[in-house]
């Protein structure tokens, strides 16, 4: 992750982001969204199924940052 400053991250400031299953619901939702605006048909159950893991995935990759003051 790039640090572009010394202030919160996104992640940190917004309370809707904080908790990984809701960050994760928004973001499938937003994707899905997306891909139904350019003509793409909506996701099934297992490419959700997919991509949820793929995120839970990156989560547990991530390192683990130091509180901003």
């Amino acid at each position: 992750m790039n640090n572009f400053g010394t202030g919160k991250t996104l992640r940190e400031a917004s309370p809707h982001l904080q908790d990984a299953a809701e960050r994760h619901a928004r973001i499938l939702e937003v994707a899905e969204r997306d891909s139904i605006i350019e003509g793409l048909p909506p996701f099934t159950d297992e490419v959700r199924t997919r991509l949820r893991e793929q995120l839970e995935a990156m989560v547990s990759s991530e390192p683990v940052s130091e509180p901003a003051e």
